[in-house]
């Protein structure tokens, strides 16, 4: 390559279980344009998981000549792992007639198949362009269903997703009731993950609203009620198209597309789905067991006691474990053909259910606590369970193995009078007595101790706090409120997941006081042209970029480790340092 090139480094981990301490090099020998951007994902495929991930830089290099690439390390699966080392060769002039940088887009189309495609938005409203063609275009609400048609008690899985290639703000205004189901989010509400789909041809980002898995509780037409959205979408009117030659500017031009002159402006629209309609065909009533009591799916059944050998009189628990996929959450006990000399007085059940795959798959247990009267031999009659299959459109039954049992009879217990117990009281029984109420008044003082020792340490703590505050006073000092305070304390607290939020909350709050604008009002242009005007030079405004970009990305990925926190911190102060000047 040539000293004015640029190069694209990615070091990715496929095909892990687990993937921990993803670590890249240290390359001082070139200038980080870009990164580090990262790239994060999982598949399942026959029910085993393997991940997926990866991180990009944009570099260019800082002298001629043979230039190292160290290697990246990862725990993965357990077991470090290194890529190879990499040599470049950098000469005077440029390798791909590319010795003038001004035209390179640092923000190319990942390689990697699992890595999320490019989304090119479109928020240019150009003359002629209508705004509401634009916006229906760009901007709409989908409902996907697994199927449309199924049986009562079978499940389905219903997806609400909004497609979008603009910028917005957006919350629900009305939520799908889905009434005449049983309801089993597969997405937490609050996960708002996204992902890229395309649709006639273009790239979407795609924000899952709500993901479900529904059980049908009646036969009939059931409509799925729309979702509403109300939205606030940030586009550009502009008299001119964007310059063709990408060689004008330089890298921060090509970020911030300064060639696009217009004036922003907000739409406010409302938008919904269209309701779907499921069709639910009740189950047939030819060859449906007469012990059926509405399993759907598939299903195996076993059964156990907790000791095979019991008194007479004395409790026992008969455990009945259904365990398949299908509406495990709503079936109901088995009927158990207890022997005449036993009773059943409690039966107690517990799920283990997977709800993130469908359809929903794990097991449903039933204790049935039972007791045996007469002494004797016993065999519980195997356990049976009829469900239908809709996939065989049949119905089956299954059956646990029978289980035997020996009741024991109760050897007769002499019962003792309380004035025979009180001679039975030895000295020996004062003593242990006596060891054991001081070993409780012990307690109580060591307690005391300790109480007594954190409340001095509390006053004194404080007392300290009220003279620093006082000897401030008296030196008329002003603190400055940290700006990065809260993100620091979600840091300590182990709150990754709300960390990366609050870091990009401060850095958009300062950077509205900095150039005396509303957040509203802020887009790239502005921030580059408003910061440039302040004095910020090239490099920091790149920089101020980056960690926007891979704050708003780590919103979005379930990954997060503590040295990845601790260097997006670092780079957070480095932007209040300008931000202070």
């Amino acid at each position: 390559m040539g000293k004015d090139d640029y190069v694209q480094i990615q070091f990715v981990v496929e095909n892990a279980k687990q993937i921990e301490n993803l670590q890249t090099p240290d390359f001082s020998d070139f200038t980080i344009i870009q990164g580090p951007n990262e790239s994060t994902g999982m598949s399942v495929v026959n029910g085993a998981m393997s991940q997926y991930k990866g991180i990009s830089f944009i570099l260019r290099p800082k002298k001629t000549g043979t230039l190292n690439i160290k290697p990246a390390s990862a725990l993965v699966d357990g077991q470090l792992k290194y890529t190879h080392a990499i040599q470049i060769v950098v000469k005077n002039q440029s390798s791909l007639g590319n010795s003038n940088p001004q035209g390179f887009s640092p923000l190319p189309d990942p390689d990697w198949p699992t890595a999320q495609p490019e989304v090119e938005m479109d928020e240019l409203v150009r003359p002629g362009d209508h705004v509401a063609e634009k916006i229906r275009k760009n901007f709409f609400l989908k409902v996907e269903v697994s199927k449309t048609d199924c049986h009562l008690g079978e499940v389905i899985v219903a997806t609400y997703k909004l497609y979008s290639r603009l910028r917005s703000e957006s919350r629900v205004t009305k939520h799908p009731s889905l009434n005449g189901f049983s309801v089993f989010d597969m997405v937490d509400p609050g996960d708002d993950r996204i992902t890229v789909e395309k649709v006639n041809g273009r790239n979407y980002n795609v924000h899952t609203i709500r993901k479900t898995q529904l059980i049908p509780l009646q036969a009939g037409d059931i409509v799925l009620d729309p979702v509403e959205l109300d939205n606030n979408i940030y586009l550009i009117r502009t008299d001119a198209a964007p310059g063709k030659n990408q060689g004008i500017g330089g890298i921060l031009d090509r970020i911030f597309q300064p060639e696009v002159r217009g004036t922003p402006f907000t739409e406010h629209t409302v938008i919904e789905s269209k309701p779907v309609t499921i069709h639910v065909k009740p189950l047939p009533e030819v060859g449906k067991p007469a012990d059926f009591n509405g399993a759907v799916g598939k299903y195996t059944i076993k059964a156990s006691v907790d000791s095979k050998e019991v008194d007479t009189g004395d409790a026992a628990i008969l455990t009945v474990v259904i365990q398949g996929s299908g509406n495990l959450p709503v079936i109901n006990a088995p009927v158990i053909e207890w022997p005449a000399e036993m009773e059943s007085f409690d039966v107690s059940s517990k799920e283990n259910i997977n709800k993130a795959y469908a359809p929903l798959s794990g097991s449903k247990s039933f204790a049935y606590s039972f007791i045996c009267t007469k002494p004797g031999h016993y065999i519980l009659p195997p356990v049976k369970m009829s469900y239908f299959e809709p996939a065989g459109h049949a119905y089956h039954t299954i059956q646990s193995d029978p289980i035997q049992i020996e009741v024991k009879s109760v050897q007769k217990i002499h019962h003792v009078s309380v004035t025979e117990a009180k001679e039975h009281v030895t000295s020996t029984d004062w003593i242990k007595y006596l060891w054991f109420a001081i070993g409780i008044i012990l307690i109580a003082g060591l307690i005391w101790l300790v109480y007594n020792q954190q409340s001095q340490f509390k006053k004194r703590e404080l007392e300290k706090a009220k003279q620093l505050a006082a000897k401030m006073e008296a030196n008329n000092k002003v603190i400055i409120p940290d700006p990065l305070r809260e993100s620091r304390e979600l840091m300590g607290a182990g709150n990754f997941g709300k960390f990366y939020a609050s870091v990009n909350r401060a850095i958009w709050k300062a950077i509205s006081e900095k150039l005396q604008l509303p957040a509203s009002e802020l887009n790239k242009l502005k921030i580059a042209s408003g910061l440039s005007s302040k004095g910020w030079d090239e490099s920091s405004i790149l920089k101020l970029n980056t960690v926007l970009n891979e704050c708003e990305m780590k919103l979005y990925t379930p990954e997060y480790n503590t040295m990845d926190m601790h260097r997006m911190l670092s780079s957070a102060e480095e932007i209040f340092l300008n931000f202070k000047a």
